[in-house]
């Protein structure tokens, strides 16, 4: 059984001290090995070497690891909270993040205090949440899974859809074989993610594959329609090919493996090119090293870009310029980017990485977000660390999650995401305040309820 909770001390750089509560972890999962060292960055055209340095079967070999859910806090090397925080060259906001194994998401603000605070118990684990206008949260789940056994359609069966409201209260909840992702569409409709195993003989002629579905749901979560990745993948072998991917860990082919959901928005390139159709979606496929552009209307594959140049990526994002922000994790070189690509030239126009590219790493999840100043703020999920860079890779807000396990080791990070001042203060003077603090004791273990939570205010 896992020991009592504990507490990481939180320092910001001005002196400001927050102490958050680690609650206990999940059992079976890893510990991280990937981590950052130092604050300086770098952000160049072209990188020392972006080619391959590890074999197909390596790759396919991290692929199928399972996701950190807990790293080494490293005592004082790092510190945690917020360590950086450069207002003049920081873009002012609030951060909402995701602690997967602790099934809860956290918004703090520039300093590091929490704004507001959501969980469940019994926990399995959660995926991104996103902030609804309504000040609601929405997040893919998964139950926990009974006696630690692992079989791949009986954890298809455990994975939920659940919304949240502002004080933490539950919406509702649906059962649905979603994961990863979920996004708000212009008409308050949901877009999410589906595993669906099926029988595929030309991929494997006996472990079933696990296809991915882009699904549409009314606001309340209930299913409209959906679209399979394979049926689009080989309805489309002039733009993207099916590449090989081993059998994981479940005994299964985890062909798709899509991370990221994204209905495109319109840009300041308008209707000039068939990719910025206000009725096309931007999905991230990790397993397929690519990013594609979806027709909704006509169920088809319009763009495809990734095989070659990114490895096991993640958070594919439409910029209001018509370019595309993506996480490429790196599997393929043992370091991690962020790379901005001009979807139309099919070029990189602007990427970050670390000084020492390896110091930059995180083999699972990852995000990147352009902030309206021109930073980017990015997730080192492996690490529990985030951070935020200038255009010229300059750290000016870095962050290192408080949460963890009664071990003592840091809670990774889902994705993060920063919502404007002005957006969340309304929903403050219209919802009240949030809840400003973590559980001062809870036991979010697979299959224990939590108890009573009581207050562990920031101080």
């Amino acid at each position: 059984m896992p020991g009592p909770p504990r507490l990481l001390a939180a320092r910001g750089a001005s002196g400001i001290v927050i102490a958050a509560l680690a609650v206990a972890a999940c059992r079976g999962e890893r510990t991280a090995r990937g981590d950052a060292r130092g604050d300086r960055a770098a952000a160049r055209t072209t990188p020392p070497s972006a080619s391959p340095s590890l074999d197909a079967d390596a790759v396919d070999r991290l692929r199928a690891l399972g996701y950190v859910g807990f790293t080494p806090a490293h005592g004082e090397k790092h510190g945690s909270g917020v360590v950086v925080n450069d207002r003049r060259a920081s873009y002012p906001g609030y951060n909402l993040f995701t602690n997967r194994n602790l099934c809860s998401a956290a918004m703090i603000d520039a300093e590091g205090a929490i704004k507001n605070y959501w969980e469940t118990s019994p926990c399995g684990h959660w995926s991104n949440a996103e902030l609804l206008p309504s000040g609601d949260v929405v997040v893919a789940g998964e139950e926990p899974t009974p006696g630690g056994v692992r079989d791949p359609e009986g954890r298809a069966a455990r994975r939920y859809l659940l919304r949240m409201a502002w004080d933490g209260h539950t919406v509702w909840k649906r059962p649905l074989p979603s994961h990863h992702d979920v996004d708000v569409l212009p008409s308050g409709k949901l877009m999410t993610l589906y595993a669906v195993h099926r029988k595929i003989p030309e991929v494997d002629p006996r472990r079933p594959v696990r296809d991915n579905h882009v699904a549409m749901l009314t606001p309340d979560g209930k299913e409209l329609e959906s679209v399979s990745l394979y049926d689009l993948f080989k309805a489309a072998p002039d733009l993207v090919k099916l590449q090989r991917v081993k059998g994981d860990r479940d005994r299964e082919i985890d062909l798709f493996h899509a991370n990221s959901v994204e209905w495109v928005h319109p840009t300041a390139r308008g209707d000039a090119h068939p990719l910025y159709s206000t009725s096309n979606v931007l999905v991230s496929i990790r397993h397929q090293d690519t990013a594609v552009i979806l027709d909704w209307r006509t169920r088809k594959i319009v763009w495809a870009w990734g095989q070659g140049e990114i490895s096991g990526p993640h958070d594919a994002t439409m910029l209001p310029t018509g370019n595309i922000l993506i996480f490429d994790n790196g599997l393929s070189r043992g370091w991690s980017r962020v790379v901005e690509l001009d979807p139309v030239r099919r070029r990189i126009v602007w990427q970050y990485h670390a000084p020492d590219p390896k110091d930059f790493f995180t083999t699972s999840r990852g995000s990147n977000q352009r902030l309206p100043n021109g930073n980017t703020l990015i997730a080192q999920s492996d690490s529990g660390r985030a951070f935020e860079v200038t255009p010229e890779g300059r750290i000016v807000w870095d962050f290192w999650n408080p949460f963890g396990n009664a071990a003592g080791e840091r809670a990774t990070i889902v994705r993060i995401k920063r919502y404007e001042l002005a957006q969340v203060d309304s929903l403050v003077q219209r919802l009240g305040e949030g809840r400003r603090q973590a559980p001062a004791k809870a036991a979010l273990t697979a299959g224990s309820p939590a108890p009573a939570a009581s207050p562990s205010r920031p101080h």
